[in-house]
């Protein structure tokens, strides 16, 4: 298999939930917002309207400015481009980490290994295919073709290497902070253990020179409106470490949801670097892990063609001891060593496979999208209802994988009171406070009782409740969220239905909102 097999792997099974969705997965309505900002003018947006507030725009704006010239220059339309572009750009990521590898280890078929490790790791594209994955997939690729030119700086340092090294890691600070990180910190590892010479130092400081004058501009025009916390002030929304470190000690690495024996075989290949006392990867993977499973992806992906490159290492040493009359008697044993290896790896590519293909089913992936009825609804709220009217949306899951509370700002042009996308950017405090109100207002679901929902809006009030209806997380997810809670928000003379649909149920909090323009919206009929 070639690489073009590999990436056509890679290929297939992220375009599975992209080919069954109409809209970009999971999230990716703040994104949108900001490429409409950039298009406004093609400046630099200071800041950008968002759930009610004007959030400064500290973004790294180059995937923005390229998705909005696709859709001004090529008419393509923004959701179709949220869709595209990150299928596009992370299915690229597995030629770059073949690169990547077959750079690293000197061997081709240990860079084909890792590559196809890496694409059907469902934890290497879940994250990037996703709306959000229009900044996240380009700042991966451009990460991971950065690290390319990291090996080949510090093990043949010249000139040219130093400036592409530092022109693409330029552009990776131009596109993602997580990915930006990444590359930092994977380049400073590589060269604690590649490198170390006197030229290699030198050269890697002008390829930072380099990155640093192509991200400058942008940087400097950040601090001019923000200052400096602008660049520095933005709260971590990647996974907690304790659950990560959760993860590493039971194995669930690499998002599948079945069975994980690849990632169990990528910690096995970790534990035996560090007897060979080769720290590279183990370390790699271990600090990668802690940003975020996406970029573990990549040093796991290695760490696979590594045992690759054994076991051709192993048949090599057959096949030369076949070739000696004199050759030892373990020469059969090695053949069966080869053989059941060779096999382990191949199933268990083929079950990573199968459950990355797989991974659209679950309803505890973010790989579903927001559906045409709840969004027909926002829309309905957006021709029907105040303009300051401010909702609670409920829908029960964690903010990063509640599609209706990222889209519900963009799509309905309301304030979501709970919506935690954005509240990064505006300090610690405000992204803690979201934290809680989101967290506090999904447990109503739970509880099932108006009488949750108006405690929570005592703390935060809302004019609305927004409650969606159907198969929100495909097709093997509850039809219905939340028909507790809507059968007692019903029973309540606090809150009066104004909206019943296929969708989504919406509930006026009585006392709040608009009573005569409330009064007048005729409930449209639909399943309870």
């Amino acid at each position: 298999m070639g690489l073009a097999g590999v990436t056509l792997i890679g290929l297939a099974v992220r375009a599975i939930p992209v080919a069954l969705a109409d809209f970009p997965l999971n999230d990716g309505g703040l994104f949108l917002a900001m490429v409409r900002a950039v298009e406004m003018d093609w400046m630099l947006p200071v800041s950008v309207h968002w759930n009610g507030t004007q959030l400064p725009f500290t973004y790294p704006p180059l995937a923005f400015y390229l998705v909005g010239l696709a859709n001004t220059g090529l008419g393509v339309d923004l959701p179709t481009l949220f869709r595209l572009v990150p299928l596009v750009a992370s299915s690229l990521v597995v030629p770059a980490v073949y690169l990547l590898a077959r750079s690293l280890l000197r061997s081709d078929v240990g860079g084909l290994a890792a590559g196809l490790a890496y694409g059907v790791a469902t934890g290497s594209f879940i994250w990037l295919v996703q709306g959000g994955g229009v900044t996240r997939a380009p700042g991966m690729l451009l990460a991971v073709l950065t690290l390319w030119q990291v090996i080949s700086l510090v093990r043949t340092p010249t000139v040219g290497r130093a400036a592409a090294t530092g022109a693409l890691a330029g552009l990776t600070i131009l596109t993602h902070p997580a990915a930006a990180l990444f590359t930092a910190m994977s380049a400073v590892v590589i060269w604690i253990f590649e490198g170390r010479t006197t030229r290699a130092l030198v050269l890697s400081g002008a390829a930072l020179g380099v990155a640093t004058l192509v991200a400058a501009p942008w940087a400097l025009a950040v601090i001019q409106h923000h200052g400096l916390e602008g660049l520095l002030d933005v709260q971590n929304n990647g996974p907690d470490p304790r659950s990560t470190f959760i993860s590493l000690v039971a194995g669930r690495i690499t998002g599948n949801q079945f069975m994980d024996p690849l990632a169990l075989f990528g910690l096995g290949m970790a534990i035996l670097s560090l007897l060979r006392r080769q720290f590279l990867l183990p370390i790699w993977f271990l600090a990668a892990a802690f940003l975020a499973w996406q970029y573990a992806m990549v040093p796991l992906g290695l760490l696979i063609g590594v045992a690759t490159v054994d076991l051709f290492v192993l048949r090599d040493r057959r096949m030369r001891g076949a070739d000696q009359p004199d050759a030892p008697a373990e020469a059969g044993p090695a053949k069966w060593g080869l053989r059941i290896g060779l096999s382990l790896l191949a199933f268990m590519l083929l079950v990573e496979a199968g459950a990355a293909g797989l991974a659209v089913l679950s309803p505890q992936s973010p790989l579903h999208a927001l559906g045409p009825e709840r969004r027909q609804a926002m829309a309905w709220i957006e021709a029907n209802l105040q303009e300051d009217a401010r909702f609670a949306v409920v829908s029960g899951d964690s903010w990063a994988v509640d599609p209706d509370s990222e889209w519900f700002p963009l799509l309905a042009q309301r304030v979501s009171v709970a919506t935690v996308q954005g509240s990064e950017w505006l300090g610690g405090p405000a992204f803690r406070a979201q934290l809680t109100a989101h967290s506090e207002l999904q447990d109503c679901v739970e509880a099932g009782t108006a009488t949750c929902i108006g405690e929570w809006l005592t703390d935060w009030p809302a004019d609305f409740v927004f409650i969606p209806k159907g198969h929100r997380h495909g097709p093997n997810s509850l039809p219905d969220c939340c028909a507790d809670l809507r059968a007692d928000l019903r029973a309540d003379p606090g809150f009066t239905p104004v909206y019943d649909d296929q969708g989504a149920t919406m509930f006026r909090v009585n006392g709040r909102g608009s009573p005569d323009q409330g009064s007048s919206i005729t409930v449209a009929p639909g399943p309870s």
